[in-house]
């Protein structure tokens, strides 16, 4: 088996049941790849290693059924069918099973045969496609996933007595018929459908393309129609002509002294057709003048500039005329110092510029949906917080602090929260039974920088995040949630490990969630986790289970955040009633600290 061969994952499996589902009964060996793993411990090193797509698990007690580890396998990899082999006969296990961990059950004694032809169907599947029923899917969310897919395929959508065509080929929308109607006609009016049923089919269309905008654009603008003719229906008595006006687009500034990254930058904004460029300026000096006439929602800005440099430019247009602005730069040039004092001066986010050797698609995807994030910053929320050295910081600090410790703070921050991060660091003292792990949402190759930049005015030990590091009490560990981590139990003391990890981006979101949950199981009782502006917040699985282990969750004040989004979303989930000022937050964790020891 090749290194990127799906695998399927066995834990505790008889040797005969594990040996039959490997070879069939022919002696063909199944195509698809065998990891075992004699506990869900264990399944959980496994799984950070390798591409796994099922996990068929032995259960022998209720212990195994409600074991944490479950759910953290659940939270961590929700895309991974998990299946419970029970014993013959007894009832009592299935139903004692977690409805919402969505886990199968199976019995002893098994057709191994039939088995493996499912698993072997499954991995077909995995490697394939999917081939099944959806349903209550809207016909746009179906198009969009086919697209992003890069998929090659028709769709066959019908409503009552009428019947059309969507083709879509190497992701992009190229023809639809629908009646006598052709092109994007035919698309507008199959989108219009308020409901219906549909099939993907192989057929693929070789004639000329009818349609030849960006499916962004196509679905955007069927919307658009939709709402009109709702609009129309329930008789709109507005008297006014002339034609309709499209949806209000994002206005962007881009300031970047290179011809070409500029055209690249204003194709990639504008293809979705709800970004608008009103300018482009090759200085700061000129990004100051056309800010104060064209008013942009959001400031595109470079780092190095001839005539004035993105940093002086920054601070001027924060009193100016402040609005939402994001750094963009490549990653290896300049001084990551430089990106973190963009920061400091109040910029709310930081990207890579695109590159041409990786898929150009979805940094596109990733690119708008950054800046349309970025656009909603409160920016009037933001304080510059000016540093000052901590009082009493020691001349050398032992490489790892004094001791392990027996207590966890976990800090989620966005690039939005880098001032609170900083004053928040500044203002706790060493303290001697507090580690902490800090996660902000930064490139990783800025994080050495910014430790040092913490460190600077912290009490604490402040230091990059390393495989291995052990937690001890006064030091606080600077990563990112983009990264798979873990914390883990030795026979000495409790250690975080950075395990490889599978990079398809599918599992990009529940790192943090992951990382939450192995927290909860090795501080139990003895974990505070503290959101900050813009924080990942993760899929929420995680937050939901530190809760249920007695783990104490606070939110900085979403009316004091310059992108309170993921915060609000945490307080609608109802996990937390413990919302903190700023300038409150390293109170709260004293509190929080004393308390525990107490207990």
């Amino acid at each position: 088996m090749t290194a990127g061969t799906p695998k399927a994952l066995f834990v505790n499996l008889p040797a005969r049941l594990r040996t039959s589902l490997t070879v069939s009964a022919s002696g063909e060996t199944m195509p698809y790849g065998v990891r075992t793993a004699g506990n869900l411990q264990e399944a959980l090193t496994v799984l950070t290693q390798d591409d796994i797509f099922i996990v068929l698990i032995a259960v022998e007690t209720a212990e195994t059924v409600g074991d944490h580890l479950l759910r953290e396998i659940r939270a961590g990899y929700p895309h991974i069918d998990l299946v419970a082999l029970l014993p013959e006969g007894n009832t009592t296990l299935e139903p004692q099973i977690p409805a919402d961990l969505n886990v199968r059950a199976l019995y002893h004694p098994v057709d191994s045969e039939a088995l493996c032809r499912q698993l072997a169907e499954q991995v077909g599947r995995h490697n394939q496609g999917f081939a099944g029923t959806l349903k209550n899917i809207q016909i746009n969310d179906l198009i969009q996933m086919c697209c992003l897919s890069m998929a090659t395929l028709s769709i066959r959508v019908s409503k009552n007595d009428r019947q059309g065509m969507i083709y879509i080929k190497d992701g992009d929308v190229v023809h639809a018929t629908c009646g006598d109607a052709g092109g994007e006609d035919a698309f507008y009016t199959i989108l219009g459908w308020a409901s219906g049923h549909f099939e993907t089919l192989d057929d693929t269309y070789d004639g000329e393309n009818t349609v030849n905008k960006s499916y962004e654009f196509l679905l955007m603008e069927a919307a658009r129609r939709a709402d009109e003719a709702e609009e129309e229906e329930a008789g709109d008595d507005s008297t006014e002509t002339g034609s309709l006006l499209l949806p209000e687009r994002l206005k962007v500034l881009l300031v970047d002294d290179s011809t070409l990254m500029a055209k690249i930058l204003s194709s990639m904004l504008t293809a979705t057709g709800d970004i608008e460029v009103v300018g482009i300026a090759q200085n700061g000096q000129d990004a100051i003048e056309m800010a104060q006439s064209l008013f942009p929602d959001l400031i595109l800005l470079d780092v190095n500039m001839p005539v004035m440099d993105g940093s002086t430019a920054l601070k001027h247009i924060m009193i100016r005329t402040p609005c939402p602005v994001v750094v963009m730069s490549n990653v290896g040039s300049g001084s990551p110092e430089t990106v973190i004092h963009f920061l400091d001066l109040g910029a709310v986010d930081f990207m890579a510029k695109p590159v041409k050797n990786k898929d150009l698609l979805l940094q596109q995807q990733k690119i708008v949906g950054r800046i349309t994030q970025a656009a909603t910053a409160v920016i009037k929320n933001f304080r510059r917080y000016r540093p000052q050295a901590a009082p009493g910081l020691p001349q050398a600090r032992p490489a790892h602090g004094p001791s392990p410790s027996d207590q966890l703070v976990v800090i989620a921050s966005g690039c939005s929260g880098h001032g609170e991060l900083t004053q928040l660091l500044s203002q706790l003292p060493d303290e001697r039974n507090v580690a902490m792990i800090a996660l902000k949402t930064i490139p990783p190759a800025f994080i050495p920088a910014l430790a040092r930049h913490l460190a600077d005015t912290s009490a604490f030990q402040v230091a990059p995040l390393t495989d291995g590091a052990p937690l001890r009490t006064g030091c606080c560990y600077l990563g990112t949630p983009g990264h798979a981590l873990r914390t883990v139990a030795t026979a000495r003391e409790m250690v975080v490990e950075l395990p490889a990890h599978p990079t398809s981006p599918r599992h990009a979101a529940s790192y943090f969630d992951l990382f939450l949950c192995s927290a909860a199981d090795c501080f139990p009782g003895s974990l505070l986790v503290v959101l900050l502006s813009g924080a990942d917040t993760g899929n929420l699985e995680g937050l939901r289970y530190v809760r249920k282990q007695g783990a104490r969750i606070v939110v900085q004040d979403p009316a004091s955040c310059m992108m309170p989004g993921p915060l609000v979303s945490v307080l609608d989930a109802q996990l937390t009633e413990t919302i903190v000022a700023p300038e409150a937050l390293a109170d709260q964790i004293r509190t929080w600290g004393q308390e525990t020891i107490l207990e």
